[in-house]
């Protein structure tokens, strides 16, 4: 009897020792700069408003990968991980030991699960369908919901509250408060899990397709600051091309390619750089012709290519073939 009294009794307190995490590793967190700037890099690609990844994060961690004392930040009851807290199959998704190492592996993971929760409440015919619509951030009601789980209000109440109070260092990340209105306030006779739209210009429009007026707000799809340096990139890049200067205009254009978020500008970038692309591939072909009957001058040309093509596909073809000519 006192044997199996014992066993009762560790078998009760096991639950209180939490999961086993596996490996717990230390660290420091970035600087406010460092993660707003990632923010807005994951906001421009996933298209998700900054707000809701900064009100989410700081619901989830107080928008930390690590402790002030360098530990990691982890839940001990469903080992949720870091940042965002990414727990049990979510977090299988990726890869597990990287979202605990690394603090912009574990932020672009979080919002590429975000960017799930929209789509499951779109299945469910629960938001709009067009991009421009992720842009209201009312229109964010189920998918913040389940990124927790949720079946009701509780936790997405709690993640807007954020947004308009910004408790903490979220007043360093948010520049101003956001008082989001819930269709529960709006539409008579709403429950969770009904369809509604939130539309610019102060409208609502319910599952009867019945329009109400009150405030929607307009999210930030990259921070002001990043797509400020886009533009300001993309048009460097346009002067040089059109004063010939090519070396000068792909510095910049590749800047805006390499930065890898979904706005027009590496469309744009992309296109600029389609005529003189096809322009230096007839040169590169020229160059290696010419250097078959006069390596000197070949030479000269794959030697300017790849000196004003550095860092792009161009200039390491012919980095090469400059090479295998002066090897004849």
């Amino acid at each position: 009897m006192r044997s199996a009294a014992l066993l009762f009794i560790l078998t009760c307190a096991l639950p209180a020792l939490g999961k086993d995490c596996g490996r717990l590793p230390t660290g420091k967190n970035p600087t406010m700069p460092e993660l707003a700037a990632e923010i807005a890099r994951a906001s421009a690609k996933h298209n998700v408003p900054t707000e809701i990844i900064k009100a989410i994060a700081w619901r989830e961690s107080g928008c930390q990968q690590w402790k002030p004392d360098g530990s990691f930040v982890y839940n001990k009851t469903d080992c949720g991980l870091g940042m965002f807290q990414l727990t049990g199959a979510t977090a299988r998704q990726f890869d597990v030991e990287k979202l605990k190492d690394d603090w912009k592996y574990n932020l672009e993971c979080g919002v590429s699960v975000m960017v799930q929760k929209w789509k499951r409440a779109e299945r469910k015919g629960q938001v709009p369908t067009s991009p421009e619509s992720r842009r209201i951030l009312e229109n964010w009601y189920y998918p913040v919901a389940y990124y927790y789980g949720a079946k009701s209000e509780s936790y997405l109440v709690k993640v807007y509250e954020h947004l308009e109070k910004r408790p903490g260092r979220l007043q360093q990340l948010l520049a101003r408060g956001v008082k989001i209105t819930l269709p529960s306030q709006v539409i008579e006779g709403f429950t969770f899990g009904d369809k509604f739209e939130a539309l610019p210009k102060d409208v609502f429009r319910d599952k009867a397709g019945n329009e109400h007026r009150a405030p929607t707000h307009t999210g930030t799809v990259g921070d002001p600051r990043t797509m400020a340096m886009l533009e300001t990139l993309v048009a460097r890049g346009k002067k040089y091309l059109e004063k010939g200067k090519t070396k000068q205009a792909l510095k910049y254009l590749l800047k805006v390619i390499e930065a890898d978020l979904d706005t027009p500008h590496e469309a744009e970038a992309r296109e600029m750089l389609k005529p003189v692309e096809e322009a230096a591939r007839k040169l590169l072909e020229e160059a290696k012709q010419r250097g078959e009957s006069d390596p000197k001058v070949g030479l000269k040309l794959l030697k300017q290519l790849k000196k004003d093509w550095k860092g792009h596909p161009i200039g390491d073809e012919a980095d090469q073939a400059y090479d295998e000519l002066r090897k004849r």
